[in-house]
C-alpha cells in the first residue's frame, strides 16, 4: 500500500472491490458445501452490511468482522464505501439496494452510529420493540424490503425467525434490472445436461455477436462477457468444457480473478446459447459469516460498544435474498423499449474469429458493475 495521500483515496476504492472481490469467492465456496443445487447471493450487498456492523463493533469482534470482509485497518473506510454506493446507485435505476439495522428499543442507540450509516451507507438504522411482538415487527421488516425493491423481494424473515429474544437485526435486500445490450432471440426448447446422463427440456436463447471472450485451457473454461444496456453493468459467464465439470472449476476458485480474465478477453463473434433462468434465494448467513472467521458477533462475548452505549448487544440474525430473472430482453422480467443507435464507421474491422459458447450445462454467474464490483454471483447447476 502507498502511503501517498493523493493515492490513498483510490487505492481504498480499489482496496474495497478487491476485497468484495475475495469477500464473493469465499461466501460462494463456503455456502457451496451445504447447498447442493442453484446458488445465488449479492456478495456487495452482504458485505455493506458486515462493514456497517463493523463500524460499530470493538476489539475482538472488530478485528474479526474486517477480516472476514477482507479489509484491513487502512482499507476500512467510510469514504471510500460512500464513493462506491454514489457509483453504482446513483446513475440509473437499474439496481436497488436496501441496507438496513434494527435494534431493539431496550438499547441505547449512539447518535454517531445513526448518522453515519445515514451519512456514508445510505442506510436506516431503526429501533423496533422485537420483545412486545416480534411478529408485528416481522412484518414491518418485511414490508420494508418489499417497497425497497420494487415489490419484487417478499418474506424475507419467514415465519418465527424473530422472537422476543431479537435484538440486532441486520437486513438487506438487492434487486437488479437490465436490459441486454444486444438482445437474444426466442428461446427455443433445447436441452441442459444436469449431469452428463441427465438431461432435461429448457427454453434455450441464442444470441450471435461479437463479444468479449476468453478460453483457460490450463483450467479448463470458457468466460464470455454480456453487457447490459448502457454497458454500466455486464454478466460475466464462466463456463466449464466438461459437461461435469463444475466441481474442477469451483476448487479452482483461488486461481481465479475476474479483472484478470477481464483483461484476457478479446472479440470473437459468439455464438452464445443460454438457458432462460429465475433464480432467487434466501439466506440466512449467521453461520456461514461465522465459519468465515467471525464467530463472536453472534454471541454473547460480541462488542458493538460503538453502536450501545450499554448492554450486551450481538447480532441474532442476518438475513439476506436475491433475485435474478434472465430471459431474451433482460435480466429480470419488465419489458422495455429501446432505440439503439448504431455508430457508422468510415473503416471496414477485421472479422472477429468465430467460437461457440454454448450454456447446456452448469455454470457460474457473476454480475459486476462497470468498475468490477461483484454485485451478484451464484451458479446454475439446475434452470
Amino acid at each position: 500500500m502507498s502511503d501517498d495521500p493523493k493515492n490513498m483515496a483510490l487505492t481504498n476504492l480499489e482496496a474495497l472491490s478487491l476485497a468484495n472481490h475475495d469477500f464473493s469467492f469465499s461466501l460462494y465456496k463456503e455456502l457451496a458445501k451445504t447447498e447442493t443445487g442453484n446458488i445465488f447471493y449479492s456478495p456487495f450487498s452482504i458485505h455493506v452490511i458486515m462493514f456497517m456492523a463493523s463500524v460499530g463493533a470493538a476489539s475482538k469482534t472488530f478485528d474479526e468482522m474486517i477480516k472476514t470482509i477482507h479489509l484491513n485497518e487502512t482499507t476500512h473506510s467510510l469514504e471510500a464505501y460512500k464513493n462506491l454506493l454514489k457509483d453504482l446507485t446513483s446513475e440509473n435505476d437499474n439496481l436497488k439496494l436496501a441496507t438496513g439495522m434494527f435494534v431493539d428499543t431496550a438499547f441505547n442507540v449512539k447518535d454517531s452510529f445513526v448518522e453515519n450509516s445515514k451519512k456514508y451507507l445510505k442506510s436506516s438504522m431503526e429501533k423496533l420493540n422485537f420483545k412486545s411482538d416480534p411478529d408485528q415487527q416481522r412484518q414491518y421488516l418485511n414490508n420494508w424490503v418489499l417497497s425497497k425493491t420494487n415489490n419484487k423481494i417478499k418474506d424475507l424473515f419467514p415465519k418465527d425467525s424473530i422472537t422476543q429474544a431479537t435484538a440486532l437485526v441486520l437486513a438487506n435486500a438487492v434487486h437488479f434490472k437490465s436490459a441486454w445490450a444486444h438482445k437474444f432471440n426466442d428461446a427455443e426448447d433445447d436441452s441442459f445436461y444436469v449431469t452428463p446422463s441427465n438431461k432435461v427440456t429448457v427454453k434455450m436463447m441464442t444470441l450471435r455477436h461479437d463479444l468479449q471472450y476468453y478460453h483457460d485451457s490450463d483450467l479448463k473454461f470458457a468466460a464470455l462477457e454480456l453487457p447490459y444496456e448502457h454497458h454500466a453493468f455486464k454478466m460475466i459467464i464462466l463456463l466449464p468444457d466438461a459437461k461435469d465439470g463444475l466441481k474442477d472449476l469451483e476448487n479452482n476458485f483461488s486461481k481465479i480473478k475476474l479483472h484478470e480474465i477481464s483483461n484476457k478477453m478479446t472479440q470473437y463473434h459468439v455464438t452464445v446459447k443460454l438457458p432462460r433462468f429465475k433464480l432467487e434465494q434466501s439466506l440466512q448467513l449467521e453461520e456461514t459469516l461465522s465459519n468465515l472467521g467471525c464467530p463472536t458477533m453472534f454471541t454473547r462475548a460480541a462488542n458493538f460498544s460503538n453502536i450501545v452505549e450499554d448492554g450486551d448487544l450481538y447480532v441474532s440474525k442476518v438475513m439476506h435474498k436475491a433475485y435474478v430473472d434472465v430471459n431474451e430482453k433482460g435480466t429480470e422480467a419488465a419489458a422495455a423499449t429501446g432505440m439503439q443507435f448504431a455508430l457508422l464507421s468510415a473503416w471496414i474491422p477485421e472479422p472477429s474469429p468465430k467460437v461457440d459458447f454454448h450454456a447446456n450445462h452448469p455454470f457460474v454467474i457473476v454480475i459486476l458493475s462497470g468498475t468490477n464490483d461483484v454485485l451478484f454471483q451464484g451458479r446454475l447447476s439446475k434452470p
